[in-house]
């Protein structure tokens, strides 16, 4: 909380309710906040955005208000305030908040709808976790101030051009976006930092090390790879390493003769060991209907660690730069293949589906 009382961002927030509780949150989170009873005159709404503002924060339903009712709803605005900018390029981040559920989940898994929002979240989940929201909204204002004021991809992403190989099509679609932050903050945050490619997570690197997290020397090993950690916008709140990195770690720290890939996780930790002069890392087990531990992902749902050929894959449009990504058989069996129904072939959920037939009739 400290940390973001430090912060003077300025915000408007836009709701047709009485907004002097969700005022006083933000004032607690640290943002000076200017708020705003939606009318039928988008001039009020032009001009409290131009007014310096950092952020817009919306409700989804506009039109309850006790006083002069507006006809339009918060995706309308937001439209209204992404085309006002799109020439002068002054792009602020837009966060939905809504107690509607089913609006905030749709612009969630919406990619068309990341032409409005930067990202959403319901009012409950806000009470429930406000510095995370905090840290989330500030983590987004400043990426935004960081790529108008570094105007160079690389410089944004905290590499040096020489020493990280970024995929051609993942520069050629930067370059297209001709300096829109708002779009460039797309591309990096949901395209590069939420997926698995030339970035991973934790769970991901514990899984390609092969070591629990659950290890007394897991600090140790994050530690050794600090030169592979991600120090670009959005840093702060994305906890990633790219992989480049760590592939030339492990050539010029671990073995220069063996590639990891080809090692099975007991393997692995006890290279590391060896190497790194260890002696408790604990090699991260397989998952009951896993046979191999030969791991390179997690599970999409319950983030164990998978070989991609013991995994169901999840079918969805994957840009060049980016990986598959994988349920494991044990979710699928717990009930996970409904969840991503749409995202497995029919050939899968078949299979899946003789397989469950068969346990439960040997008990």
């Amino acid at each position: 909380m400290e940390f973001l009382k430090k912060m003077a961002y300025k915000i408007l927030y836009i709701d047709d309710q009485d907004t002097a509780s969700r005022k006083a949150d933000f004032e607690e989170l640290g943002f000076e906040v200017i708020t705003h009873d939606p009318t039928n005159d988008f001039k009020e709404i032009e001009l409290k955005v131009k007014d310096g503002i950092n952020a817009l924060i919306l409700d989804y339903k506009l039109t309850e208000g006790t006083g002069e009712q507006a006809c339009f709803d918060a995706p309308t605005i937001a439209q209204f305030v992404r085309t006002m900018h799109s020439v002068d390029g002054f792009n602020i981040p837009i966060v939905l908040m809504s107690n509607q559920t089913n609006f905030t989940d749709y612009y969630n898994n919406d990619y068309t709808s990341q032409d409005l929002f930067d990202f959403t979240i319901t009012k409950q989940d806000f009470v429930s976790n406000k510095e995370i929201f905090g840290q989330k909204l500030n983590s987004f204002i400043s990426a935004y101030q960081k790529i108008k004021s570094d105007n160079n991809l690389s410089k944004s992403l905290g590499i040096d051009e020489s020493k990280i190989i970024l995929h051609s099509r993942f520069i050629s679609d930067y370059e297209k976006l001709n300096n829109n932050h708002f779009k460039i903050s797309s591309l990096i945050y949901d395209n590069l930092l939420c997926s698995i490619g030339l970035t991973i997570g934790i769970d991901v690197l514990s899984a390609r090390l092969g070591i629990s997290q659950d290890s007394d020397n897991w600090p140790q090993v994050l530690e050794s790879l600090k030169t592979a950690s991600y120090t670009g916008v959005f840093s702060d709140i994305k906890q990633r390493w790219w992989m480049d990195k760590v592939n030339k770690w492990w050539n010029d720290s671990i073995s220069s003769d063996t590639s990891i890939r080809r090692l099975n996780a007991g393997e692995r930790v006890e290279l590391l060991n060896s190497k790194l002069g260890l002696e408790n890392l604990i090699p991260l087990i397989k998952t009951k209907h896993s046979l191999s531990s030969n791991f390179w992902t997690v599970c999409k749902f319950s983030k164990e660690a998978l070989d991609p050929f013991d995994g169901i894959e999840l079918l969805k449009d994957y840009l060049p730069w980016q990986e598959k990504e994988y349920i494991s058989i044990d979710s699928a069996l717990a009930g996970q293949m409904e969840v991503y129904k749409n995202q497995i072939s029919a050939i899968d959920k078949k299979a899946i589906r003789e397989l469950v037939k068969n346990e439960r009739a040997n008990g």
